[in-house]
């Protein structure tokens, strides 16, 4: 690739700082954390002699600190078509394992991804309403759905903004999704939108120093606590052994 072309395609003429990043990003960015991010947007930028690069990496870093869910949307977009990704496209085990205990009835998948649990869920007889900050994992997650042959509410939202409803869930799904457990307003609402009996399942990071009681239990004390798990073990997400929780919880 020429010098002329990819300051074209860093700099494009007209764009803002943040939309000639976001393309860039989008296209080639290796996601990570945004300092490490930015750090290599800058070399691109003065490796293709662009004078400002400094300043313009600044109002990118300006752009995102006042537009987070922006900001969120074009990382997870962007790992969604990383070829290296490292996420599972297999339904968790956990969640088969703990929904196969249960007549299928209505079931939301909070953070669905490309819907590798929704899907799952289908085929064996819930109706799935899943959700996703990402369009790209929804585009995937309605593909993939198309493929199988199964029906899914997707939409896209997050989770401030999705409304969970009060008492229509048999099953929520909280896989890698995330969420606070702490957020005691939030997991409130999940609480009020289960259906008495109904259950929520949680796979993903957590755990607690061994010294330490685990943070979120104090959070999930109203339910029945049919299956809680504090162990290392290796991630969905990320591929790396740390430490994980596994909760299946019926409402009281």
């Amino acid at each position: 690739m020429t010098a002329a072309i990819l300051l074209w395609l860093l700099l494009a003429p007209g764009d803002s700082a943040w939309q000639s990043f976001s393309a860039w990003f989008a296209r080639e960015g290796v996601p990570g954390a945004p300092n490490d991010v930015l750090k290599a947007y800058a070399a691109q930028l003065k490796s293709a002699g662009v004078a400002d690069a400094e300043a313009r990496v600044a109002e990118v870093r300006s752009y995102i600190a006042a537009h987070p869910k922006e900001a969120l949307a074009l990382h997870f977009d962007r790992i969604y078509t990383w070829k290296d990704a490292p996420f599972t496209r297999e339904p968790s085990g956990f969640v088969k394992k703990i929904a196969a205990t249960r007549k299928p009835g209505r079931a939301l998948d909070i953070a669905m991804g490309q819907g590798r649990n929704s899907i799952w869920l289908a085929k064996n007889g819930w109706t799935v309403s899943g959700y996703d900050l990402s369009e790209e994992a929804l585009r995937q997650a309605a593909a993939l759905a198309r493929e199988a042959r199964v029906s899914l509410d997707i939409r896209r939202s997050t989770h401030e903004e999705f409304d969970l409803g009060r008492e229509q869930w048999d099953l929520i799904v909280m896989c890698y999704a995330f969420t606070n457990l702490s957020d005691e307003a939030y997991m409130q609402r999940v609480y009020d939108s289960l259906k008495a009996g109904g259950l929520l399942v949680i796979d993903g990071f957590g755990g607690a120093p061994p010294t330490q009681v685990n943070p979120v239990l104090k959070h999930l004390m109203n339910y029945h606590v049919l299956y809680f798990e504090d162990l290392p073990g290796v991630a969905d997400w990320g591929g790396r052994t740390m430490p994980l929780n596994r909760m299946a919880l019926e409402k009281r």
